[in-house]
């Protein structure tokens, strides 16, 4: 019984070494105060940071905001680079509407500042559109984080950007939210 007892012991730490080997192991998690200063950081740098889209070109007299919404999927050990879900869209406010126009969704991994300094971002990079982007995804997450990234449907960032939008613009929660005409 004793040795039976071993094998089966041997044979589940065995198991449990070629599952880590084999799948990766899940990155460490953020503190909630952490993580919250992350996404912040990492959408405001994102906002600030973005490309012309249709509705700046379009309604060049009128006010236009990029808003992004995070979600945090991995962290490395030392919370220095951090795998993170993003959804950008770009915002503008006309005749009491919110209207949408150009917008993004797109997997990042973000490098900031370890603690115990303030969280500041130093590089957010993302993957290339088309053939290179799988490959990306894969060399930069680990292989829980990629299945979290293959189960993201976009609505809860979708919510998050439009509460953000209509906030900004001073809007009512029950404003007219519709794209671009």
């Amino acid at each position: 019984m004793p040795r039976v007892l071993v094998v089966l012991c041997a044979a589940i730490v065995l198991t449990g070494a070629i599952a880590v080997a084999v799948f990766g192991r899940p990155g460490p998690s953020l503190d909630p105060e952490r993580e919250q200063a992350v996404r912040t950081a990492v959408e405001t740098h994102l906002e600030q940071n973005h490309w012309q889209g249709v509705l700046a070109a379009r309604y060049e007299d009128q006010r236009v905001l990029w808003i992004c919404a995070t979600e945090v999927i991995e962290a490395n050990r030392e919370q220095s680079e951090i795998g993170m879900r993003v959804l950008c869209d770009e915002y503008a406010a006309i005749n009491g509407e919110l209207l949408y126009g150009s917008g993004e969704s797109m997997p990042v991994l973000a490098t900031v500042t370890t603690p115990p300094d303030a969280v500041a971002v130093l590089s957010v990079r993302s993957p290339p559109d088309g053939a290179g982007n799988a490959e990306w995804i894969e060399d930069h997450f680990s292989w829980l984080g990629v299945k979290k990234l293959h189960r993201f449907e976009g609505g809860d960032l979708q919510d998050e950007t439009v509460t953000k939008a209509l906030s900004a613009f001073g809007l009512p929660a029950d404003a007219p939210v519709r794209p671009r005409s």
